[in-house]
């Protein structure tokens, strides 16, 4: 044996025994055996941080996922518009000096809707006219007016065109043809209040919240008489480009022998008739600057 192998003992002691006895090792067994007693040891304390670490992100994901899912049904009835691209920029500069007469848009409610005069929460429902044919279940392009003395009709117009933003609602009973039956209800002298809806968000099945309930009525635009022929019009209003006009239509106090409108409206239907908006131009505005993804 080389003379420079060093010896040292190690204790060992036997559950019969008595005494200890030591048991000759080579030095260098006993630092190899030091060593990996020493790797053990960083490698439980780097599994045991990892844990840590682990487990606090966890908690931090859980948290964040509980703060979101809390903020959007507490914010579920106020639904803000995407942004979208102005399709208008620049027509200031273009149409400044033009003097060419704009002919006037018929706009007709890309949404109606009708709400309980008795339910405080002023939930609102689609009345629809489906019907099952060989292809399955169609869903016409009809929108219902329905005024009573219990039941009021939310109708919302998405602003049309550049610069169209004179207004003018018009009412009037849908024509009866051999292709079309609007139902008519109509009790005579029946009396509409049009109010403005405090409202300029889309109502869409696809904005999750934005159909759920009626806004406040901001301001009462008129009150008229429903025509059994003819038309009916309010004043003039504005109706901003790039914008939507939210209307309610309820039966008025002033309605002396009750109040009953029912019919659906087609905004295909010839001779044009319904609930709709006549849009006229207004004087071109003057902006120094347009950015192109404005919002709504």
């Amino acid at each position: 044996m080389s003379p420079n192998v060093e010896y040292t003992a190690l204790p060992r002691k036997s559950s019969s025994e008595k005494n200890v006895f030591y048991e000759p090792l080579l030095k260098n067994e006993v630092e190899s055996s030091t060593r990996h007693h020493d790797a053990g040891a960083g490698a439980n304390r780097v599994l045991f941080w990892s844990t840590i670490g682990v487990g606090l992100t966890t908690a931090v994901s859980l948290l964040l996922s509980i703060f979101a899912l809390v903020r959007s049904h507490s914010s579920s009835s106020v639904v803000q518009l995407s942004r979208r691209p102005n399709p208008y920029v620049y027509l200031d500069t273009i149409l400044i000096n033009t003097t060419r007469p704009i002919p006037s848009i018929n706009n007709f409610p890309q949404v109606v809707l009708q709400v309980h005069n008795a339910d405080s929460s002023r939930r609102m429902h689609e009345s629809d006219r489906q019907r099952p044919t060989a292809f399955g279940t169609v869903y016409p392009d009809d929108r219902r007016i329905f005024v009573t003395d219990t039941m009021s009709t939310v109708a919302q117009f998405r602003n049309l065109d550049y610069a169209m933003e004179s207004c003018v609602l018009f009412m009037s009973l849908p024509a009866v043809s051999a292709t079309y039956d609007p139902e008519i209800t109509l009790t005579p002298d029946s009396v509409i209040d049009v109010w403005i809806l405090d409202e300029s968000v889309e109502l869409a099945q696809d904005m999750r919240g934005s159909l759920d309930r009626a806004a406040a009525r901001r301001e009462l635009l008129a009150t008229i008489a429903f025509p059994a022929s003819g038309a009916a019009q309010t004043k003039e209003f504005l109706c901003p480009s790039r914008a939507f006009t939210t209307l309610e239509l309820t039966c008025s106090p002033k309605a002396a022998s009750g109040c009953h409108v029912d019919f659906w409206q087609d905004r295909r239907g010839k001779p044009i008739g319904g609930v709709y908006i006549v849009q006229s131009s207004t004087p071109i505005p003057r902006k120094s600057f347009q950015d192109p993804w404005e919002s709504w």
